[in-house]
């Protein structure tokens, strides 16, 4: 009983610390470049315009990914009003239950210390506490797939359970509408398939009723998707075309046959990612590794999770198109076998000795440079002209770091557990709290948006009359602006949106363009252009509507977003 107490009040801790980890810092900042402000403003004109089917920027559709992840930010922004609290609020709820699945399953397989093991590991991935602490789509679909996972598993090897069958479907439809690869549980039927046929497993699993699993994943789908389809198909709405083609063909299958950015080796995985972002439970494997033949050999589910695992880096090791947080989702698998390894042998005194030297380094790292930015002038002076940014914030951030290294140091001297959690706290709650405070000025446009205002109002003849647009838009830019933004698409040929531009500008008096420096506007005079500054690297010119020459031989038909 005494055992007992203690495996409860160690998880209920456990799953204290990873909530502070996970929720920490929400409201301290807002959406940073690249992929949050897109999906902040999708979510926001979700809730502005109460058009939530089709994802919407700056009034042109967003044909990139299906909208279950801004419906999670539009929902929470309508709930608390703070659209940088609701902005993280999907991923950080879904990294809590990818968390509490990966506990309960390895707890069903295997035992209490397994599962409170296999959590810590997971928690103590780099690539896991990244992605449950930013606004990307991918911790919500690991999420969806993961509980994929966990529905098969439990109804496959553990005990026969429909209702968890196709929940596991369910799930997988969910995944599909928050990004494409949310059917990636179905890898796992080959090896759960192939061990059913060599009776390491029940088969009374594999009935008649097993064939309705794919019509649940189609139905959740179609709640969204039906609608879409109707619109485009049977209305003939050609913008809806457009988007339904992009999203089922282009997104998609194209994407991953044919993809044309992110481009990367065949081995990219295997020699860039998995050894940096899967550090922790791969220390165990590497450690561990000599009796993992045996231990899948005795569990059949556990076997299963690493077939899934190799077919899942296969899957995206095979598509041209890579990027790390594709794999994301076969991580929960990985902490479970090596969780199971560690819970197995033992936590020996070679990893422990690791364990301890791994952040011993990264604390002595993280000192030195506090040190560095607070006394060494030249260092603070490059960091200030690379990131155009002030002696105050990198004062301020040389003492965070000199902070955390202090305290990272004094964790050296207690025991193992206490220090790897108690490290793990410190190294991820400064940063995401005083850290993105410092840093938010400088990682987002909101600054150089209040000078264009202040010198667009002492411009024009009437305060506050005047129609402002921008060229080489991007979502921060609509997203922070005070003022309401006319752009000319997001796709548009620069040529194209060029003559728009500029004949969007001379149309009316008191209108003014907002232009990177090396987007070499034309059919403009630039020595009448104004600099605002700095932000994102790019030098932004302020152009008036007096600057615009009499003609322009640019292509001028784009259309104009506002």
């Amino acid at each position: 009983m005494t055992n007992i107490f203690r495996h409860e009040r160690k998880v209920f801790l456990l799953f204290v610390v990873a909530a502070i980890i996970i929720f920490s810092g929400l409201g301290f900042r807002d959406a940073w470049p690249p992929d949050e402000p897109r999906f902040a403003l999708v979510a926001k004109e979700m809730v502005t315009s109460g058009q939530w089917l089709i994802p919407m920027r700056g009034g042109e559709i967003y044909p990139d990914k299906p909208p279950v992840f801004m419906w999670g930010i539009a929902l929470f922004y309508v709930l608390t009003g703070s659209l940088s609290v609701a902005m993280l609020l999907p991923n950080a709820i879904a990294s809590l239950v990818t968390l509490t699945v990966t506990y309960r399953l390895s707890r069903a397989l295997a035992d209490e210390r397994t599962a409170i093991l296999s959590m810590l590991l997971l928690l103590l991935s780099p690539q896991f506490l990244i992605q449950a602490k930013f606004a990307q789509i991918d911790a919500l679909v690991a999420c969806f797939i993961w509980v994929g996972i966990y529905g098969f598993i439990r109804h496959f090897c553990i005990a026969e359970s429909w209702r968890c069958y196709f929940i596991a479907w369910g799930a997988m439809g969910l995944g599909i509408i928050t990004k494409g690869v949310g059917f990636l549980p179905i890898f796992i039927l080959i090896p759960l398939s192939f061990l059913t046929f060599k009776k390491q497993l029940p088969t009374t699993r594999w009935k008649k009723r097993a064939l309705l699993g794919p019509l649940v994943m189609l139905g959740v789908v179609l709640v969204w998707l039906g609608p879409v389809l109707y619109l485009g198909a049977h209305q003939q709405d050609p913008t809806i075309q457009q988007y339904l083609s992009n999203i089922l063909l282009k997104q998609t299958a194209q994407r991953y046959a044919n993809a044309w950015h992110h481009i990367e080796p065949w081995y990219y995985y295997i020699f860039k990612v998995i050894p940096v972002f899967w550090f922790p439970a791969l220390v165990v494997l590497a450690f561990k590794g000599k009796g993992i033949k045996r231990l899948l050999s005795d569990n059949p589910a556990y076997l299963a999770l690493a077939v899934w695992v190799l077919l899942v880096v296969a899957f995206f090791s095979f598509s041209p198109g890579k990027r790390g947080v594709y794999v994301l989702p076969a991580l929960p698998a990985v902490a479970m076998i090596s969780g199971l390894l560690l819970s197995r042998s033992g936590i020996s005194k070679a990893i422990g000795n690791f364990a301890r030297s791994v952040t011993l380094v990264i604390s002595l790292v993280v000192f030195i440079t506090g040190t560095v930015l607070l006394l060494n002038e030249k260092t603070a002076s490059s960091l200030i002209l690379r990131f155009h940014s002030d002696l105050s914030t990198i004062t301020k951030l040389g003492a965070i770091c000199l902070l955390i290294g202090m305290m990272g140091l004094f964790t050296q001297f207690l025991n193992l557990s206490k220090h790897l959690v108690l490290w793990l706290v410190i190294i991820t709650v400064i940063p995401s709290t005083m850290g993105v405070w410092i840093l938010n000025e400088i990682r987002t446009p909101s600054q150089l948006l209040v000078r264009a205002q202040t010198q667009m109002s002492f411009l024009s003849t009437s305060i506050g009359n005047f129609d402002v647009g921008i060229v080489d838009v991007k979502e921060q830019y609509l997203l922070y602006s005070p003022f309401p933004l006319a752009h000319f698409g997001y796709h548009t040929e620069k040529e194209r949106e060029n003559g728009t531009a500029w004949g969007w500008l001379k149309a009316r008096p008191a209108r003014f363009l907002l232009a990177p420096k090396d987007y070499l506007f034309q059919c403009v005079d630039l020595e009448k252009a104004l600099s605002l500054g700095f932000a994102h690297r790019d030098e932004w010119l302020l152009i008036s509507s007096d600057a615009a020459y009499a003609t322009c031989s640019l292509p001028s038909d784009a259309p104009v977003y506002r």
